[in-house]
């Protein structure tokens, strides 16, 4: 069985770098106890695949990672995961899906939002909103194209606010729950 799981990285956690996270991930998985599935070979190490990698510094609402096992997981595993983990890194959501299912070519992209504390003064075409003293702008970015960086436009936070997945993946919906 794959399971698909949906978290959050945001506060100091957000300046971990990518293979930190996936470290990070894969030791509190091994936490559980559960019975996860490994790769062959002499270095055994977890099936897991994660969503596209951001650069570090990022507030992250819709980080991905997939696994397998051989075992049932409910909701009740969310809040084993939560307890396990340090302050910073949330699982949200956990959808199971079909064995076929495949992370890299179900994803059409992301949602990113920018946060400026002061009037933006960029050649993009974005529309900004104002909320009090702050500006935010929020645009698609395709997967597997180069995710803003951070200061990138003068902002003072990004944050990749959601996931958008493909309509199907090999005739099968690509949504969960």
């Amino acid at each position: 069985m794959k399971y698909l799981f949906f978290y959050k990285k945001y506060g100091l956690l957000r300046f971990l770098s990518n293979h930190e996270t996936m470290r990070m991930i894969e030791r509190i998985l091994r936490r559980t106890g559960m019975n996860l599935k490994m790769t062959e070979g002499f270095h055994q190490r977890l099936k897991l695949s994660f969503g596209q990698a951001l650069p570090t510094g990022i507030i992250d609402k819709a980080g991905l990672f997939l696994i397998s096992t051989d075992e049932e997981i409910g909701e009740k595993f969310i809040s084993q995961i939560n307890s396990l983990s340090p302050h910073g890194f949330e699982v949200y959501r956990i959808c199971k899906v079909s064995e076929k299912f495949e992370l890299g070519r179900s994803i059409k992209g992301y949602v990113f939002s920018l946060i400026f504390l002061e009037e933006p003064k960029t050649s993009e075409d974005w529309k900004f909103e104002k909320y009090g003293k702050i500006w935010k702008t929020s645009f698609f970015v395709a997967f597997n194209s180069s995710s803003p960086r951070i200061n990138a436009y003068g902002q003072y936070l990004t944050l990749r606010e959601s996931v958008v997945f493909k309509e199907t993946f090999n005739g099968e919906s690509a949504r969960c729950g």
